[in-house]
């Protein structure tokens, strides 16, 4: 049997797997560290896992486990000394971004952006893997929920200061807020408990107001020509080959695969870029039964 936890910032989804069906699914909240804190993260793992292998007899041959954020080694050590304690047996520790990539691709060449509440893009060859953006919310990442909604806040206060265009824009960040002017919407941003990170919720009304307004329509434009330029700078590194998959997943990519595509073709790729239809989570049963097979070091006391 095999497990495979997919942990962002919004929900953590984990699935048991005998290596051709699923046998259980489980859910959690968030389980990124640097978000929710670590003791949170952890309790969402622990959660799934527990939830996955609580009846009496079942025998787990792997796990991968796919966490936001496990790039950065002390935050990295300290999941491992927790996993340590919570599997028994072999697991990988890995970002994401990587499941995302075995859900697209089975482990074949291929590049995949994760385009949420933040964003990630993770490509691999054959023989090597390479992954750009994914600076966090607090710097932006290229076409995340987070950016377009920040962007379509900066645009509503332009408008109601006369310093910008009259755009649509404006209704929904007031709706959102409750709120009519610049001060109001500022006073509710800066207010506690309001998270910045919640404002990715309008981000796909965003994209679908670009159809119409051309405040909107130029900042998705903005933003679509940096996520198209964070494609190609994986498929230089990466030695590029027209075969290669090209995947959009994430809980904003059916938005933004039309807008993608219209600034990603005229390039000269031949692939389009398509949706993932495969869940990242069933990417890392896939991970995890693929590295038992061949043998691949678990990760169990493996510190940086």
């Amino acid at each position: 049997m095999y497990v495979g936890i997919d942990g962002g910032g919004t929900a953590t989804r984990g699935i048991l797997s005998n290596g051709h069906d699923v046998m259980l699914e489980a859910g959690a909240g968030p389980s990124n560290a640097i978000v929710v804190g670590e003791e949170r993260a952890y309790e969402a793992v622990q959660k799934i896992w527990r939830a996955l292998v609580e009846h009496p007899g079942t025998l787990i041959d792997a796990t991968v486990i796919g966490l936001a954020g496990v790039d950065r080694p002390f935050l990295r050590d300290n999941w491992i000394r927790r996993l340590d304690q919570l599997i028994p047996g072999d697991y990988w520790l890995v970002g994401d971004y990587q499941l995302a990539w075995a859900a697209l691709s089975h482990g074949d060449p291929g590049v995949v952006g994760i385009l949420g509440t933040g964003s990630v893009f993770f490509g691999h060859n054959g023989v090597d893997g390479a992954r750009v953006g994914g600076y966090g919310w607090q710097l932006g990442d290229s076409g995340s929920g987070i950016a377009l909604g920040q962007k379509a806040v900066k645009a509503t206060l332009a408008m109601l200061d006369g310093t910008g265009e009259t755009t649509a824009l404006g209704d929904l960040v007031s709706e959102y807020f409750q709120a009519s002017t610049a001060l109001d919407i500022l006073t509710r941003w800066y207010t506690p408990p309001f998270e910045v990170r919640a404002i990715s919720d309008l981000a796909h009304k965003v994209l679908q107001a670009a159809a119409n307004d051309t405040v909107a329509r130029a900042l998705v434009d903005h933003e679509a020509q940096s996520v198209v330029n964070h494609y190609q700078t994986l498929t230089r590194v990466l030695g590029w080959r027209d075969q290669w998959p090209v995947g959009v997943v994430g809980g904003l990519s059916k938005w933004w695969l039309p807008w993608l595509n219209q600034y990603w073709l005229p390039l000269g790729y031949r692939t389009p870029l398509t949706l993932v239809t495969e869940k990242p989570v069933e990417g890392a049963v896939w991970l995890a039964q693929q590295w038992k097979n061949i043998g691949k070091r678990s990760d169990r006391h493996v510190l940086s």
